[in-house]
């Protein structure tokens, strides 16, 4: 049956283009629908071929899923729409794509190469989606509302599930995501975005108040997740985007909002505290435990192949008998010899035990690069109406990181599909900005006179002195941070933002 459901779905798919291509308008929605809330019904929406659900890896199957499918649609419609395909539109996509190639190495030599695949097939996935979301904003221009819209909506949904939960008696809800590790991490970048919105409004204020009410509602979520860890990274990534948003541009009106965060933040702790107190109290020894066996067992996979690792995907192979690493299982009472351990509680010595150190080292490079734009981006953006896309993500990617520490659910799909999403906007935001900046240096090279003009007028101010060159480039940049406003076209004026 899901053979035929696949081929119908891989027939659309022209039909699809198609009608993108006729209604152009469709494409937002498309975008908003197909590709961004869908993530939240990835499993239920996903057709998975050769799969093995009794297998302990980060894919046990070659998944299908709605998601890939809206965004290859999209994808394939922006292609023709521009004429070009964007395959590494930026540093961190060709990171990406070297990642994805020292792979292979580790593939080849696995012992299951059809787990391995499955993990190259949700990396190719992975980057449709990428270029999907970076093919969008390029051709709206910069319409990051409907990446807003989109979080908005999914933070309320997965409060509404997180109710039903609750109410149903379950202690440790998980929402609309398989692991409630999963749903702490989803809701951190949503979160700090939209407290970064909260502090960086529209003009006039408009959505600032919205903007707080999705962040309390994500909040809220990695909170009652329970997961310690997740509320240590998050409450760290909140406090860099609280620093980055008051610090620059300061204004007492920024003073008082840092109070209404403040008097929301203790509010909700006063809630969460005894629960939060509880878990800490009743945190099983065994868990640590596990924490550091499974680490040795990582450690020693990488001095047996620190170049290919011992498998792509194949750690829920060797890490059980008759391996020799199955002697760093957990054996507990009652565990057989059919009993099938998990994987290490961190991506980082995940990739390196099953990839080698060359995977982790491009892992880290790749990673750290949207850190770096991020950064740039903060000062590049200081005075635009953008500026609070990267001092929000910028708290969001720490928090995650460091919680890569301690859990591995960054491989998980929907996870990684919500990470993409917001490196494409990074990635566009940071190549729009040097567009504008390219084309107004050669504005004032095309018209000398005006360029003198400013400099004579920039020389002839007492404190100039030698600073007529930085005031020459400042007053390009105020003019390149004034353009930076998303201006879209007719198929991104299809709706208003929420924020």
């Amino acid at each position: 049956m899901k053979y035929l459901v696949f081929s119908f779905a891989m027939l659309c798919i022209p039909v699809g283009v198609f009608l993108l291509l006729l209604e152009r308008r469709l494409l937002r929605w498309t975008l908003f629908f197909g590709v961004l809330v869908s993530v939240a019904f990835f499993d239920s929406t996903a057709v998975n071929f050769f799969s093995n659900e009794a297998y302990r890896g980060t894919s046990r199957g070659m998944e299908v899923s709605l998601v890939y499918l809206m965004a290859l649609v999209l994808l394939i419609a922006f292609v023709v729409l521009r004429g070009q395909l964007y395959l590494a539109p930026d540093g961190g996509s060709r990171l990406y794509l070297l990642y994805l190639l020292l792979c292979l190495p580790s593939f080849f030599q696995a012992e299951s190469r059809l787990f391995g695949w499955f993990e190259i097939w949700k990396m190719l996935m992975m980057l449709v989606v990428f270029l999907a979301v970076y093919g969008y904003l390029v051709y709206s221009r910069g319409d990051f509302s409907v990446v807003l819209n989109a979080a908005a909506v999914l933070a309320i949904v997965n409060l509404l599930v997180i109710f039903g939960q609750h109410f149903h008696g379950d202690y440790q809800v998980r929402g609309l995501f398989p692991h409630r590790n999963s749903m702490a991490m989803f809701m951190t970048l949503p979160a700090t975005l939209f407290l970064a919105r909260y502090f960086n409004p529209a003009p006039g204020g408009r959505g600032g108040r919205l903007a707080l009410l999705f962040f309390a509602v994500a909040a809220f979520s990695v909170f009652r997740s329970l997961s310690r860890g997740s509320a240590v990274c998050f409450t760290i990534g909140a406090l860099f985007t609280v620093l980055c948003s008051v610090c620059v541009n300061f204004t007492p009106r920024k003073a008082g909002l840092l109070w209404v965060v403040a008097v929301i933040a203790a509010a909700g702790m006063l809630y969460m505290l005894p629960k939060l107190y509880q878990r800490f109290e009743s945190a099983s020894e065994a868990s640590w435990a596990a924490r550091v066996r499974l680490g040795k067992a990582a450690i020693n996979m990488i001095r047996d192949e620190p170049l290919s690792g011992v498998g792509l995907n194949n750690w829920g192979i060797k890490i059980n008998p008759p391996y020799q690493y199955s002697q760093f299982r957990d054996e507990r009472p009652g565990a057989t010899e059919d009993w099938k351990d998990g994987l290490v509680e961190t991506i980082y010595l995940l990739v390196a035990a099953e990839c080698g150190i060359p995977c982790l080292v491009v892992l880290l490079a790749w990673f750290g690069y949207y850190l770096v734009v991020c950064v740039l981006l903060l000062w590049r953006l200081r005075h635009s109406q953008l500026y609070f896309i990267p001092a929000g993500l910028l708290g969001g990617l720490l928090a995650i990181y460091a919680q890569s520490f301690l859990e591995w659910v960054l491989k998980q799909q929907m996870n990684f599909i919500w990470l993409m999403v917001f490196f494409a906007v990074l990635s566009y935001l940071n190549r729009h900005w040097r567009e504008l900046l390219a084309q107004e240096r050669a504005t004032d090279q095309s018209v000398p006179g005006e360029a003198s003009k400013s400099v004579a007028e920039a020389s002839a101010m007492p404190e100039a002195e030698d600073s007529v060159k930085p005031l020459a480039e400042a007053s390009a940049m105020s003019k390149v941070e004034a353009s930076l406003t998303p201006v879209s076209d007719e198929p991104a004026k299809t709706g208003e933002p929420y924020v």
